[in-house]
């Protein structure tokens, strides 16, 4: 697959539409996955899926390849959904999650707790935390894509963590 992208990616770097349509296609379900966690609505995720990938391709001769290309538009994806929250925050706050069903109340209590106090981190420490807790990316690779160190990475899920503990001493009884 690697040498497959690799390939796709000269091809687009050489103007070939099919090779840029392939990896369009590729990289398409993991960039809106991306981009709807952060913005927590779906047109607004298909907004920062387009945007990212007329950034992408715009700034294709800058790719490297140590990382996949899928990752690396993922990375370009967050950053533009984040300036998109960013840019309609004085217009609407982003909508609830839904209410949990009623069997297993107190495990769903949890998870909505759980979901309200994500939903009040900052989309950047909200996206390394799912990516180091809930996909295990490791701590150098989560630096890598949001261009960030090593030790910002972990103070940051430090600082999350200790708002998330907060979070739930006040609202569980």
């Amino acid at each position: 697959m690697p040498e497959e992208e690799d390939s796709l990616v000269r091809r687009a770097r050489a103007g070939d539409e099919d090779a840029v349509a392939a990896l369009v296609r590729g990289a398409s379900p993991i960039v809106l996955a991306a981009a709807r966690r952060v913005t927590r609505d779906s047109g607004l995720a298909e907004d920062a899926a387009q945007e990212a990938f007329v950034k992408a391709f715009r700034a294709i001769d800058r790719y490297r390849p140590e990382s996949s290309f899928r990752a690396w538009v993922r990375a370009i994806a967050i950053r533009c959904a984040i300036d998109i929250i960013r840019r309609r925050r004085p217009e609407s706050p982003l909508p609830d999650a839904p209410p949990a069903p009623t069997n297993e109340e107190a495990r769903h209590e949890d998870l909505d707790l759980l979901r309200a106090a994500l939903a009040s981190l900052p989309s950047l420490d909200r996206e390394i935390m799912i990516a180091r807790e809930v996909d295990g990316v490791p701590d150098r690779v989560i630096a890598e894509r949001f261009d960030l160190s090593v030790t910002a990475v972990r103070v940051r899920m430090h600082r999350a963590r200790r708002k998330i503990r907060a979070r739930f001493e006040e609202e569980r009884p």
